[in-house]
């Protein structure tokens, strides 16, 4: 028998860690080679990691919510078959310890008791009732005492403060005015959890988005009224076949028109090489809110596809993100990413660059709105969008001419049937 350090293999287009969403087995656990034994969360997509080996489970390297870099013991197995060449077995294997709670408070080394666990807020409402929070047993899911604990023992008559000696001897002072008690504080604990999953991966990436690119935006908001008729006819002509059109594949075929027009927008900027990368491909990412947050989808080669095509592929996707069931292929290589914000209500937005890619539009929701026409003021269907830039690649003058086939293109949408 042998034992084999499982490490974290990088699973997607170099990764450098992964969080551990569900462990399948358990120490003592008995396992066979390509058993799935874990869901890992990168960043792009839950990815089930099998086992490597048949053999028993001695140990594992993480809990739900740990985030372990790649190459770092995932589990280690015993077993009596030889390890796979691409992964080195060990001997020796150390299981990775279990890191206490934030905020779990220990008995010291001395024997001291430990302080008891309550934030600064319960300390303080315990002090102005007297209560001794040593004699307080906490609810809390970690132990800790609550505000609701500090009244509940109050009120079963726990000690009342005491005045000194010194304050009973003292003549009485002059009396003040009378202020009116405060309002009762509302019972209860706000709710705390980790950032976790989908929605960290989303943090991490934003936050490193906003911080490392300078962005420029372009707004704007066209007659729509065309766009409306185009798809509505055919709607018509794609019911027999089961298909319904979003505004989604017009904004697609829109922006791959764009795209060819201005190759400067469907490029990758890296700064570590010093070097811009044309893209020959149109893969175009669709952003797809799920309850977990936010997944972008990517239609590949769309202006080799129909708008029918698309809207086909955008509704099968959709579903595969909500379940969490979208693959890695389906999630990558994305040249340029739309957002359609209109759909959940929202009107105008500036949308965040996905690097390495150097661009990204937003729509907003479609409305009525008056304007002018022709000196007299008359009723429009109009759509708002953004376009957002990376401004070490594009200036405002390329951006310009972007957004101008861009508009061009969805105020005449006759100009996409031929596409695909």
């Amino acid at each position: 028998m042998s034992h084999y350090e499982f490490k974290l293999p990088d699973v997607g287009e170099g990764l450098s860690e992964g969080e551990i969403v569900k462990w399948y087995v358990q120490p003592g656990d008995a396992v066979k080679a390509d058993q799935i034994i874990v869901d890992v969360q990168t960043d792009k997509a839950i990815v089930e990691i099998p086992a490597p080996v048949n053999g028993t489970i001695v140990s594992l390297g993480g809990a739900p919510n740990d985030v372990l870099p790649i190459g770092a013991v995932l589990a280690v197995i015993e077993t009596d078959e030889s390890a796979p060449a691409d992964r080195p077995s060990d001997t020796t294997p150390a299981a990775t310890p279990a890191t206490p709670e934030a905020g779990t408070v220990a008995a010291t080394s001395s024997g001291r008791p430990a302080r008891s666990l309550a934030s600064p807020a319960t300390r303080k409402l315990a002090r102005g009732l007297g209560v001794d929070l040593s004699q307080v047993k906490g609810s809390g899911s970690r132990g800790q005492i609550t505000r609701a604990d500090v009244e509940q023992f109050a009120a079963a008559g726990g000690p009342a403060p005491v005045a000194s000696v010194a304050a009973a001897a003292s003549p009485p002072a002059p009396a003040t005015p009378v202020r009116p008690a405060p309002a009762a504080v509302p019972v209860g604990e706000d709710r705390v959890e980790p950032l976790s999953g989908l929605r960290r991966q989303v943090a991490l990436s934003m936050e490193q988005a906003w911080r490392t690119v300078p962005h420029i935006f372009s707004m704007d908001d066209i007659d729509a009224t065309e766009l409306v008729r185009a798809r509505a006819s055919l709607n018509e002509e794609l019911a027999p076949r089961g298909i319904r059109l979003s505004y989604m594949p017009f904004f697609i075929k829109a922006c791959v028109a764009a795209l060819q027009a201005h190759p400067r927008f469907n490029a990758s900027l890296d700064m570590e090489k010093q070097q811009i990368v044309y893209r020959h491909r149109y893969n175009i990412g669709v952003a797809t809110a799920t309850p977990d947050g936010l997944i972008v989808t990517v239609v590949h080669d769309a202006d080799r596809k129909s708008l029918a095509e698309i809207a086909e592929e955008i509704a099968s996707l959709a579903a595969l993100a909500r379940e969490r069931r979208v693959s890695l292929e389906q999630l990558s290589n994305g040249t340029f990413t739309i957002s359609n914000y209109g759909s959940y209500g929202g009107l105008m937005g500036t949308p965040i660059i996905r690097p390495p890619e150097v661009a990204i539009a937003g729509f907003g929701r479609l409305h009525d709105a008056v304007v002018p026409v022709d000196g007299a003021p008359a009723v429009q269907k109009r759509l708002p969008l953004c376009i957002s830039t990376d401004h070490r690649m594009n200036d405002g003058e390329h951006l310009g001419g972007f957004a101008d086939v861009l508009m061009r293109c969805l105020r005449e949408p006759v100009r996409l049937l031929g596409q695909g």
